[in-house]
């Protein structure tokens, strides 16, 4: 290295020493902050949507195609021309009384019931099976909703 390189790296850094801008020693050991998640890991994927009291469907995977939604419990997802035809869902409900949705097989909320609580979403059903509580139980839940209703419990 020049001496006249070394003399002016030498003065760089007093510089930036006698300006603060140098980090301390527990500055520069202290590990990075980990980057911050676009929501909770219900929203991971989406930008974080504030409760509107709705559920929301779509017929395809990831959100997308067609959307659809409910503010109430319907019998029959032929009212919104969505039965057996929804591959992503999200509870967009809000916090408290009736917040989570039951997601049900069969027309007029029976059969197996999938609880999707509040907040949450599922994004690909394709992966997504009915638990074993009625007719429909161990079924994939891509277009296999067929009713809902807002309950609370999950």
């Amino acid at each position: 290295m020049s001496m006249n390189r070394g003399r002016f790296l030498l003065a760089t850094a007093a510089v930036v020493t006698a300006l603060g801008l140098a980090p301390t020693t527990a500055q520069a050991a202290a590990p990075a902050p980990a980057p911050a998640q676009a929501g909770t890991a219900a929203q991971i994927g989406t930008a974080a949507q504030a409760a509107d009291g709705l559920l929301y469907a779509w017929e395809h995977s990831w959100k997308g195609g067609r959307q659809v939604t409910w503010v109430n419990s319907s019998s029959d997802w032929a009212d919104r021309n969505m039965r057996n035809q929804a591959s992503s869902v999200h509870n967009n409900g809000y916090a408290g009384a009736y917040e989570d949705v039951l997601l049900y097989w069969d027309r007029g909320n029976v059969g197996a019931a999938y609880c999707l609580g509040n907040g949450n979403y599922l994004m690909d059903m394709r992966y997504d099976r009915f638990p074993y509580n009625g007719n429909g139980g161990g079924e994939y839940m891509d277009n296999n909703v067929a009713s809902h209703r807002w309950g609370n419990y999950c």
